[in-house]
């Protein structure tokens, strides 16, 4: 795919509109980072009557980083909402049992977090409201995230 078209895709995609705000500019910077890595590999193809396109494809590397990505958690919630939503997805399109993986490890993740900050106290009352704020979107995101179980589950 070349740039361009990779970008119409995600715009013309509800869930992935939904899931990431990027613009096309943001994908060519992407690409070429992609590319520095080892993860795409570009090559240039003739357009007739128009100008050459550069198609970019993954490398090995790229495929096999791909597939460690779609079964690795986030770390922090704060990455949750398009990091591990951009996940399922992916997961969903390539292999619904690899989402189920994927949910299952990220809720053992979260399980971890809360306890961990349920640990956190505070005699500052607002730092305690960060943390009370913290641990009810987590809550809140193990939630939803037994419903995408489910819905992974009915593909």
């Amino acid at each position: 795919m070349h740039g361009y078209e990779i970008a119409q895709v995600v715009q013309g995609d509800e869930a992935l509109r939904a899931i990431w705000r990027i613009g096309r500019s943001e994908i060519y910077f992407l690409l070429g980072k992609l590319s520095k890595g080892g993860l795409i590999m570009e090559s240039a193809a003739e357009q007739a009557g128009g100008p050459v396109r550069v198609i970019y494809a993954p490398t090995e590397a790229g495929h096999a980083q791909f597939h460690q990505w779609l079964r690795t958690p986030e770390a922090k919630p704060r990455n949750l909402r398009t990091a591990l939503l951009a996940r399922v997805y992916m997961a969903l399109r390539h292999d619904p049992r690899i989402a189920v993986g994927l949910i299952d490890a990220q809720k053992r993740v979260l399980d971890e977090w809360l306890v961990l900050e349920g640990q956190q106290t505070s005699d500052n009352d607002v730092v305690a409201l960060v943390h009370r704020l913290r641990r009810a979107q987590v809550s809140a995101t193990l939630e939803a995230l037994d419903d995408l179980r489910a819905l992974a589950l009915s593909r």
